[in-house]
């Protein structure tokens, strides 16, 4: 450990957190692989070096990331849940309802784990945890985009034709 405190740790990360509000990705992580140089123990620029990863639609670079936040700290909420998204998104379905039910003993209602669980149980046909999975996730306040999605899921996980909407 390197005897620094959680509030010096955050502070080591704002300067980055404001370049990937700034949508300056490289920037974002180059300034985050300084800060892990000085202190690998900071769980959360591994977890923003993750997000900054994903921006750069780098799943297995994001994967890896997330996976070194989680081992720092094992509550990392954030870093499990997108963990998941990246499992998902390299078609590791398993895995990503791993990182879901994971996700879910830390935060039981959260709509980014019943998300990620919804998709990936329908990924490897379990309908009915699936539809378990998605209504409870709509019972939250999920953006309209994602609400449209997930109900148009849950009409076909019931046997029901959809019709997508024209973009």
């Amino acid at each position: 450990m390197s005897g620094r405190t959680e509030d010096e740790r955050w502070a080591a990360v704002e300067e980055p957190i404001e370049l990937l509000h700034e949508e300056d990705i490289d920037g974002a992580v180059k300034a985050l692989r300084e800060v892990l140089l000085a202190d690998p123990g900071n769980a959360h620029a591994h977890y923003y070096l993750g997000l900054a990863f994903m921006r750069k639609e780098k799943a297995g670079a994001a994967l890896a990331a997330f996976a070194e936040a989680i081992d720092r700290d094992p509550g990392h909420l954030g870093a499990q849940v997108y963990r998941g998204w990246c499992l998902y998104e390299l078609a590791r379905f398993e895995e990503a309802i791993d990182a879901g039910e994971r996700a879910l003993e830390i935060s039981a209602d959260d709509g980014d784990a019943l998300h990620l669980l919804g998709l990936s149980y329908a990924e490897t046909g379990r309908k009915v945890e699936a539809m378990m999975c998605l209504e409870r996730f709509l019972k939250g306040r999920p953006s309209a985009e994602d609400r449209m999605d997930a109900e148009a899921l849950l009409i076909t996980l019931r046997g029901g034709a959809t019709v997508m909407p024209e973009a």
